[in-house]
């Protein structure tokens, strides 16, 4: 095998319990990078696609096991399997896998380097452990609904706390595995996605913050109507960016208001007056390339058309349908995104493999297959 083409997990194994869109996420990351991710998914689907709510894009770059967790005997498989590899990701309620009998300290007695992550709501411990929730619940709870506008709460339309507890999750395994590398010892990793999306507070756009800034809708942070419909965002908040868009404009005059408003609701209506002359790719091409930070406000369809996601080949086509490509770039393993293609598998097409590599005899296989286990 070419040293040069590997990618960076390849050799890693992931066993996968999760079934929602945060483990989900973190899952088809890792098989981006190269890991091998095995899905376990029940008996009863066993011929259907392995599929995480449905979704393509959260499913590919998988292999999947048929297993039975309702089962006692499940828990003697996984801790054969477990020597094998080198993660296991999960997002039950806290303490779930444990009571199902294979739980962290379970496959860390079977094997001592092995890396846990579980994602949950609000962390393993804490008065809110135990609470359900969704993606609004925990952008609520961890004060960045109210942070995306400064009106009012926002009701966003994407789940943004599952998606940075996904990143999240992705970062601590590729931290554990090296520490591994380094010390021999796995990990058990905690990952909130209440405080994975507080983490998004950061930037100081809060209370708690020592200097709290919040960004404030004025003329050069705004989104203005075009002749055809579509839309243009404005975020000129540079003296270079907000010259070079007055320029493109003709409205030399506003170039010194900059932070120093005269007329805010006035200023915006002149733009949008200006903007409506124009369609929105007009607008863009005259005025990007010369300096002033101006883009399409595109809807996800409109990607599929979009030059930069063309060129960049930031959306790819897995088994005909348009996902979104590994945001993980290796620029010198290959100069595409390196995004896992791989169809979602067929729930429980790789048992027999998995577990024959795993040491379990043919005439094992047989008797759980007979007895539904697998």
């Amino acid at each position: 095998m070419d040293e040069d083409r590997l990618k960076p997990l390849e050799g890693i194994r992931v066993l996968d319990f999760s079934n929602v869109p945060p483990g989900a996420a973190c899952a088809t990351l890792l098989a981006d990078l190269g890991a091998e991710v095995v899905r376990v998914d029940p008996p009863k689907a066993k011929g259907k696609p392995s599929l995480v709510i449905g979704q393509v894009a959260l499913s590919r770059g998988r292999k999947s096991i048929a297993l039975d967790m309702r089962n006692p005997a499940a828990n003697a498989v996984l801790a054969r399997l477990a020597p094998g590899f080198d993660v296991v990701l999960e997002n039950a309620f806290p303490g779930v896998m444990e009571q199902r009998g294979f739980g962290y300290a379970q496959a860390r007695a079977a094997n001592p380097g092995i890396i846990w992550c579980a994602l949950t709501g609000f962390g393993q411990d804490g008065p809110y452990a135990a609470w359900s929730g969704h993606d609004i619940s925990y952008l609520a709870h961890a004060g960045v609904l109210s942070a995306l506008t400064a009106d009012r709460a926002w009701h966003p339309g994407l789940p943004i706390a599952l998606q940075a507890g996904a990143l999240s999750a992705v970062a601590g395994i590729e931290a554990a595995l090296i520490r591994k590398l380094r010390t021999g010892k796995g990990a058990f990793l905690d990952i909130s996605l209440a405080e994975a999306a507080g983490w998004l507070l950061t930037c100081g756009v809060n209370a708690i913050s020592d200097k709290p800034f919040a960004i404030p809708a004025t003329p050069d942070r705004h989104q203005y109507a075009c002749a055809d419909g579509r839309w243009v965002v404005v975020a000129c908040a540079e003296p270079r960016t907000w010259g070079a868009l007055c320029a493109g404009l003709g409205c030399e005059d506003l170039t010194g208001q900059l932070h120093a408003w005269q007329d805010i609701p006035g200023t915006i209506a002149r733009l949008a007056g200006l903007f409506r002359a124009r369609p929105a790719a007009e607008w863009v091409a005259l005025l990007a390339p010369a300096g002033a930070a101006v883009t399409v406000l595109n809807h996800a369809a409109q990607l599929l058309d979009d030059p930069h996601i063309r060129a960049r080949g930031a959306v790819v086509d897995v088994a005909g349908v348009p996902v979104p490509a590994s945001p993980l770039r290796v620029i010198d393993q290959d100069r595409s995104s390196g995004t896992d293609r791989t169809p979602p598998a067929v729930a429980g097409a790789d048992t027999g493999a998995i577990l024959s590599s795993a040491g379990f005899a043919a005439d094992e296989i047989a008797r759980m297959a007979g007895e539904g286990l697998i």
